[in-house]
Order: structure tokens, then C-alpha cells, then sequence
């Protein structure tokens, strides 16, 4: 069940989906399932946590990551209301100039 949906703008006019779903009981702890729907296909990820909580925030990390390679591989810009901060948290050891374009 999607519980969370966010619209990123790409250039091109292109856009791409994050969906989140609610996070769901796996064993002793909870996994949190998102889904990247971009121009160039899907990408389906998730995390665990002990609580659904922590299962929430670190699939909203593990998404901003995916998404941030994203921009760095493709080659696109990624925004969200016109801002290259796309609005969702980081790990505290991850910074969005970590995926600065590679050196050649």
C-alpha cells in the first residue's frame, strides 16, 4: 500500500514518481519498500528498521541516495519545486556533493 508520493522534475519536461509503502511487520523488525519511476525505468529498493519509524526514514535516505546517483549517472537534472534539494533526508555521512559528477 503506497502511502507517500513525490513528483521530482527532470529537464526535458520529464518527471519522476517516488512511492513509498507502508512500512509492513518482517520478522522481528519492519521493511519499508519505495519505487523510482523515471524516464529511463524503475528502480525498487527498501529498508529495514526496528520500528516502522526507523523503516520509513532510512527507505526516504536510501531513495534521496538512489536519486541523487540517478542525477550523477544520467546525466539529468533533478529538482524538486525548482530546487536541487529534493526535500528528503541523508544518512548524517552522506552529503549530495558525494555524487558530484565523476571525474573523466
Amino acid at each position: 500500500m503506497i502511502i507517500l508520493e513525490r513528483t521530482f522534475n527532470s529537464d526535458g519536461g520529464d518527471s519522476i514518481l517516488l512511492e513509498v509503502s507502508k512500512p509492513e511487520p518482517d520478522e522481528a523488525d519492519f521493511r519499508c519498500s519505495f519505487r523510482l519511476i523515471h524516464p529511463d525505468g524503475v528502480r525498487e529498493g527498501y529498508a529495514m528498521g526496528v520500528d516502522s519509524l526507523q523503516a520509513l526514514l532510512l527507505a526516504l535516505q536510501k531513495a534521496h541516495i538512489d536519486l541523487l546517483a540517478y542525477r550523477r549517472d544520467s546525466g539529468r537534472q533533478v529538482q524538486w519545486l525548482e530546487m536541487q534539494d529534493l526535500g528528503l533526508p541523508l544518512p548524517p555521512y552522506v552529503t549530495a556533493s558525494d555524487f558530484d559528477a565523476l571525474p573523466d
